[in-house]
């Protein structure tokens, strides 16, 4: 089939762009983001989104919030493992060593 659509020059002129940064013409290109757009969703995948920019945005390589991100960690997985223990007795399943 072929389709007519009419886009603003500003968007053109985007897609355009975006088709050359991958090495495809802007009408193929154009295809795949239709494509993209009708294909089945991933269940959930605005959350995965979500979590994936806040991965991004969290994103450190300073070894001292590195650690301070693992203390932090650990004292809360030593937090739950008192909790259980507290509601559920001594025998209750160990979280954490």
């Amino acid at each position: 089939m072929i389709m007519t659509i009419t886009i603003p020059p500003e968007l053109e002129s985007r897609l355009k762009h975006a088709a050359s940064q991958r090495g495809v013409e802007a009408d193929r290109f154009a295809q795949q983001l239709i494509e993209q757009g009708l294909s089945k969703p991933r269940p959930n995948q605005a959350t995965l989104d979500l979590l994936a920019e806040w991965d991004l945005e969290e994103a450190t390589t300073d070894p001292a919030e590195i650690e301070r991100r693992r203390e932090e960690a650990e004292q809360f997985m030593r937090s739950l493992t008192r909790s259980r223990v507290e509601t559920e007795g001594p025998g209750a399943r160990k979280l954490w060593p």
